[in-house]
């Protein structure tokens, strides 16, 4: 399972703390060792702006997250996660942005629909084979650029439930309401952030791709500012804005 040790600043979150703040991801740092091909795609592809570059990693600007892509030797394991995108915008990505979709509940269909969670969705895989993920969301608001945000992040564990009581206790975050939990896969956050737990092995949706534990390090703030926190599979801190 991934580790968690923390670094508290802040000694409990209330109820109230967790209903107030949403959650947004400000920065997604991931690892890989195909950093060149991931530049190209990234930038070409998806046209997005680069931040931050050096030899060893390379930084990229999301809507209002970074997406950082570290360079390392070891194989990695394929990451999953979302992009969310302005309401009704799906058919002209897909003739925007040359990528190489998937198909999802059928063969030739690339849109997934998802009454539950008011959104539709479609998937790719980028030269290092993440799960990418283009997803509209109805209660996430109007978005004035192509991208708003990274709205999820799969984290993996082997015991997914002990994962989301750690979170939970954690962190000012709550269980998705649109999700139900399960042993093998439970979703905290809201529209506008998720952290998607699935256990080792599941399938990613629409794929034969196995969840797979890797390094991982997610920034994360609410709307209003009110804190700051991070996690990693090392490690996790938080610290409160005054």
């Amino acid at each position: 399972m991934l580790g968690l040790t923390r670094q508290r600043k802040y000694p409990t979150f209330t109820a109230l703390t967790k209903l107030l703040n949403s959650m947004i991801i400000t920065h997604l740092e991931l690892e890989t060792n195909q950093l060149v091909s991931l530049h190209q795609f990234y930038t070409h592809q998806l046209g997005l702006a680069i931040l931050q570059q050096t030899a060893t990693q390379i930084t990229f600007q999301l809507g209002w997250s970074k997406l950082t892509f570290r360079q390392t030797n070891q194989p990695v394991a394929p990451y999953h996660f979302a992009i969310n995108i302005p309401l009704y915008s799906l058919e002209q990505y897909e003739l925007w942005y040359d990528v190489p979709y998937i198909d999802t509940v059928s063969p030739g269909c690339r849109i997934a629909n998802f009454p539950d969670w008011k959104a539709r969705a479609s998937y790719f895989r980028d030269p290092a084979g993440n799960l990418v993920e283009f997803i509209e969301r109805k209660d996430a608001g109007y978005t004035k650029g192509y991208f708003q945000g990274i709205s999820e992040i799969g984290l993996v564990a082997d015991d997914v439930t002990t994962l989301a009581a750690s979170l939970l206790d954690d962190y000012p975050v709550s269980l998705f309401a649109k999700s139900q939990p399960r042993t093998d896969f439970t979703v905290l956050g809201d529209d506008y952030g998720l952290f998607i737990l699935a256990q080792t092995n599941r399938p990613w949706l629409f794929t034969n791709i196995p969840a797979s534990s890797g390094y991982c390090r997610v920034e994360f703030t609410d709307q209003y500012g009110l804190w700051r926190s991070s996690y990693t599979n090392q490690a996790t801190q938080l610290e409160v804005v005054h």
